[in-house]
């Protein structure tokens, strides 16, 4: 069993998630939201047909990697990383399912301060699920795409951060661990496709 949708599949998926969010909620941010899973998607394809990956898996499971977004965390209490994880396996896609999580913690055996603002019930539920779970290359894929995109744009990862400061005021100790976490997955794919990742996607870094 490969555990993830065929691409028409997912782009069903995808788009059903879509819908449902505007249809239940104000969705101001749509077309970000749109233009960031897509994104996320092309990044992963071009980095994993470089890698030696398969370059149609890595889009789908980029595609799918914010599916929890259906929901608004803010207004629903519902933590995308978990309706993601648990909607996707329940489809029978445990592979796409996991990218849901894994995307949101770099290091899998995270520190319960650096997510201060996520509840304790969040925090023991992403726990017990990444304690099963090994981390692999589709997982440090998407990790390392989901850091290209800050509203509209592609961009590199010192946007990207501040823009996440900005937005969200993090943890500083959070924001750290993204960036050592992006860099360590950006050297990690450039040593796998021979190329640098930024020249790779036409990113110009500041």
């Amino acid at each position: 069993m490969r555990g993830y949708p065929t691409l028409e599949e997912a782009n069903r998926i995808w788009q059903e998630g879509i819908d449902f969010r505007c249809a239940t909620s104000p969705f101001r941010v749509k077309d970000e939201y749109v233009f960031h899973s897509r994104g996320v998607a092309s990044a992963a394809q071009k980095i994993a047909a470089a890698a030696g990956m398969d370059p149609e898996k890595a889009y789908i499971i980029g595609l799918l990697h914010d599916y929890g977004k259906k929901y608004d965390e803010r207004t629903s209490g519902k933590f995308h990383g978990r309706v993601g994880f648990e909607e996707l396996n329940a489809m029978g896609y445990p592979v796409a399912a996991r990218i849901c999580l894994t995307h949101t913690f770099p290091r899998r055996e995270f520190r319960d301060e650096d997510y201060a603002s996520y509840p304790d019930e969040w925090k023991i539920w992403a726990h017990r699920e990444l304690s099963r779970i090994t981390y692999n290359d589709d997982d440090r894929l998407i990790q390392l795409c989901d850091m290209f995109f800050e509203g509209m744009r592609m961009v590199d990862f010192e946007t990207r951060f501040s823009g996440i400061i900005r937005r969200y005021g993090l943890n500083p100790e959070l924001v750290k661990v993204f960036r050592e976490d992006s860099e360590r997955n950006k050297r990690y794919f450039e040593a796998k496709t021979g190329c640098d990742i930024y020249q790779l996607l036409k990113i110009k870094a500041i």
